[in-house]
């Protein structure tokens, strides 16, 4: 079946940071949103998550242009997961050379969360802990793994998911674009339904809305665009105490207009 997905985007400085430091972006033409969370002092953060952004953004389209099959290639995903992956790595490549090149941007990095549509399939790229989730039948799911402290210790057991989220350790990444020469980047694949409503969030909004407040919204709100706004409000009354940024996506089917215009598309 040939899908779509409709996305609406909105970002948010909250209520107590200066500035903004997360990046996302919506490519409709690629059928691709991406969500960074920046980190590191001055202006680097925002420069991290916009650098990651752009960098996957143009290298995965220029693969897509060229049908370049990257190295290495792993045989389990499609071709599409696969050049999102190894652009999501030359992104680091330039956000790890950044942060040595001045003393401003050390230290400087960045979440990234990808999804791209091929088919019926959802292609992912991801590390750090912005997330993705699925919410169908009324259900909400979170189909990304958080590279954080306080998740390896909620998988060994260690903590719950409750005591998780009252942590101070919240913060730690043990994963993230810039902070390794040659980071781990999860790639997933998930195949969709006509009807699913796409999810991808910074930490701004899960660390203050609730899951099941997140689905309830979702539920409330048909329009994708109305469910960022009522989202993002929502982590603001809750205290906005980080950036909050939300991708919202409905999938739909295509027209036959718009499967045959797939086909002369480069």
């Amino acid at each position: 079946m040939n899908l779509k997905i409709d996305f609406a985007c909105l970002s948010d400085t909250g209520k107590v940071r200066e500035k903004n430091e997360d990046s996302a972006l919506v490519d409709e033409a690629l059928e691709l949103a991406i969500v960074a969370d920046g980190m590191g002092g001055h202006n680097s953060g925002e420069v991290a998550s916009s650098i990651a952004i752009k960098v996957t953004r143009d290298k995965y389209d220029s693969m897509r242009r060229t049908n370049m099959k990257p190295s290495p290639f792993d045989d389990k995903y499609l071709l599409e997961t696969n050049q999102l992956g190894f652009a999501v790595q030359l992104a680091n490549s330039v956000i790890y050379e950044a942060g040595k090149s001045t003393e401003n941007n050390k230290g400087m990095g960045t979440t990234l969360t990808a999804a791209l549509l091929k088919g019926d399939r959802l292609c992912i790229a991801h590390i750090g802990d912005s997330r993705l989730y699925i919410f169908r039948a009324g259900a909400l799911s979170q189909i990304t793994e958080d590279h954080s402290l306080v998740m390896d210790y909620v998988r060994k057991g260690l903590l719950t998911r409750e005591q998780a989220e009252k942590s101070s350790k919240q913060n730690i990444l043990t994963r993230a674009l810039g902070s390794q020469k040659s980071p781990v980047v999860d790639l997933f694949e998930t195949v969709l339904q006509e009807g699913d409503r796409l999810l991808m969030c910074t930490d701004g909004l899960f660390k203050t809305v609730s899951e099941p407040k997140t689905a309830e919204i979702l539920q409330g709100n048909a329009s994708d665009r109305e469910a960022c706004e009522s989202l993002v409000e929502t982590a603001n009354i809750n205290g906005g105490v980080d950036n909050v940024t939300v991708i919202v996506g409905t999938v739909g089917k295509k027209t036959l207009k718009e499967s045959f215009k797939d086909m002369f598309k480069r």
